[in-house]
């Protein structure tokens, strides 16, 4: 079967809409991933966080350290001072605010670092508790903690059963927080894209359902665009089809070894000249056969005497493909005739 330009064109159209689409459709998912895991990786951070400052209110308040007689706070001007907490000697541990932090920054570090000297922190409580902070925010990650030395990385605990490989894991999935000046701890998170689009249903739902009505819209359009005929004030010629040396003219089905034009419940038995000219129009697919090649290749002669017989024959064959009106032998003035269907 010949294929039209026409439906050609149709394919490509279907064709490159689906590869927008598709396309279209893979970037804005890139971004809600993006977006979501982003949104995720805060709710982590404020449960990490609220799991530290549990974990610091479990392991000794804040009232059994600062008490009268045991921290002593001197003030040496502007920004700078001292606190001093005596201790046996030679325990009296003595901080000076020379680094130029703010009062209430040097305060912070400064208790920390006194908590930490009085109960150390206790890394495998805080993995529960953040563990906890977890499960009521509904995410299902994995994890591990590690305690490090800020200045070198060396690390000092970790919360990673001994003799367990640590995984590897992306830069975007550990949090780092700062403990002292001489501290900090992380937390090595293990997010798979599954766990991120676990939390994205409803946008994948969303996203499947517009690439569907989308899609269906263009496969609609491309079959209308084949099925109905379009006329810019030329004739639109659609696919004669060829089918075991014989042809299909709109309703009528032409078979010229056989000299027999059927259509609309009758059978035509074409004579020689008739089925000569219809095959020759047929051939050549709605372009123009010019007038003279018909008179040579039917009476062998370019003569005028011949010219008034072909137009009878014409006349004929149109006459027994009147009940199609899609189906038409048009004259070109001048050159010849063509037989277009659309």
């Amino acid at each position: 079967m010949l294929i039209h330009q026409k439906h050609i064109r149709s394919f490509c159209f279907a064709l490159s809409g689906s590869i927008f689409l598709l396309a279209l459709q893979t970037v804005w998912l890139h971004h809600a991933y993006k977006s979501e895991h982003q949104q995720m990786m805060n709710s982590i951070h404020d449960a990490f966080h609220q799991a530290y400052q549990k974990e610091q209110t479990y392991r000794i308040p804040v009232v059994d350290i600062v008490n009268p007689g045991a921290i002593t706070i001197e003030s040496c001007g502007n920004e700078e001072i001292l606190i001093i907490r005596k201790c046996p000697e030679p325990d009296t541990i003595v901080y000076n605010n020379i680094s130029g932090h703010s009062i209430e920054s040097f305060l912070s570090n400064v208790f920390v670092d006194l908590r930490e000297q009085i109960v150390p922190l206790n890394i495998y409580c805080l993995a529960d508790l953040f563990a906890g902070m977890l499960h009521d925010k509904d995410i299902p990650v994995s994890f591990f903690l590690e305690r490090f030395d800020a200045n070198t990385g060396k690390i000092l605990d970790t919360s990673l059963l001994s003799g367990k490989k640590q995984p590897e894991t992306a830069s975007e999935n550990i949090i780092i927080s700062q403990i002292s000046e001489k501290e900090a701890i992380r937390a090595i998170l293990q997010i798979t894209p599954g766990t991120v689009l676990a939390r994205m249903t409803g946008i994948l739902v969303f996203t499947f359902c517009m690439f569907s009505i989308t899609l269906m819209f263009i496969i609609l359009l491309y079959r209308s665009q084949r099925t109905q005929p379009c006329n810019h004030g030329k004739d639109v010629i659609q696919s004669i089809e060829i089918q075991n040396d014989t042809f299909r003219i709109g309703q009528y089905h032409f078979d010229p070894a056989k000299n027999e034009l059927a259509g609309f419940g009758e059978c035509i038995q074409l004579n020689k000249k008739e089925n000569s000219i219809l095959y020759a129009l047929c051939m050549k697919q709605g372009n123009v056969v010019e007038r003279n090649v018909l008179i040579e290749e039917n009476w062998g002669s370019l003569g005028m005497i011949y010219s008034r017989s072909l137009d009878t024959y014409l006349t004929t064959l149109r006459k027994y493909l009147k009940k199609d009106p899609s189906v038409q032998i048009i004259t070109v003035k001048g050159v010849g005739y063509k037989l277009v269907y659309g």
